[in-house]
């Protein structure tokens, strides 16, 4: 059976389930610049005095300062969370629910085509090089994201990297999203691997829990935008820079 290395521990498993976003690709490249279309689109629609700054607050990032809060929703939340926390801002500014509500569920779905996902994916230094070898080694890989599952695909087959993996799970392919268990399990289920024989490797608490209640190890990477203690707070097993960190 092969073994995986990380932080000084042994694992003994068959599968790799990576999370995608700060654990195989650059989060900030794609999603700071698509927290920047989401805010200008709302801006040039509305012209009540709505401040850039209150949007940004709202999605827990800093433009200016090319800056995600690890604790604020973009790090760590969902795409429902984030345009709850949108409606919010607009709702302090005396925008009607259900107005704020159309206009910001209008503006996430233009993002979905406005934005292009393929050249805003940009790999973890030495990523390739790392999953040939976690391949070669006869893990089996798969990827676990709260992204969608065709978007996540276009990112991957952009940079050369779908081959290396045997499932793409995103979040549109279970009942629940992370932290709930539904896609470390469904992974497993078409991999043919016990979740006890698996390892989630994510960036965020959320890929830790997901981890913990599936039954399989969790081991957080620092290469995304939450710090050790939320990982080691979450549980994880290890905590490692970065993917290639993996031994």
């Amino acid at each position: 059976m092969p073994l995986l290395r990380a932080e000084g521990r042994e694992f003994d498993c068959d599968a790799i389930l990576l999370d995608k976003d700060g654990t195989l690709l650059d989060f900030k490249t794609m999603w700071l610049q698509w927290s920047g279309y989401v805010i200008e689109e709302i801006l040039t629609v509305l012209r009540n005095g709505v401040q850039r700054k209150d949007l940004e607050h709202a999605m827990g990032i800093d433009l200016t300062a090319w800056h995600v809060d690890p604790h604020g929703p973009l790090a760590g939340g969902t795409m429902s969370g984030l345009g709850k926390a949108l409606v919010q801002v607009l709702r302090n500014y005396r925008v009607a629910e259900a107005s704020a509500r159309d206009l910001v569920a209008r503006v996430l779905e233009r993002s979905e085509t406005a934005m292009d996902w393929g050249s805003l994916a940009k790999p973890l230094p030495g990523l390739q090089e790392q999953l040939k070898r976690l391949q070669s080694n006869k893990f089996k890989l798969a990827v676990v994201t709260a992204d969608l599952t065709q978007r996540a695909k276009i990112s991957l087959v952009s940079l050369g990297l779908i081959k290396y993996f045997d499932v793409v799970i995103g979040a549109d392919l279970v009942a629940k999203t992370k932290p709930a268990p539904d896609m470390a399990l469904l992974s497993c289920r078409l991999l043919n691997v016990a979740p006890e024989r698996a390892v989630v490797i994510g960036d965020t608490p959320r890929d830790i829990q997901m981890a913990k209640d599936a039954g399989a190890s969790g081991i957080g990477v620092l290469s995304g935008v939450c710090i050790r203690e939320q990982l080691s707070a979450a549980g994880a097993d290890a905590v490692i820079k970065a993917v290639t960190d993996l031994r």
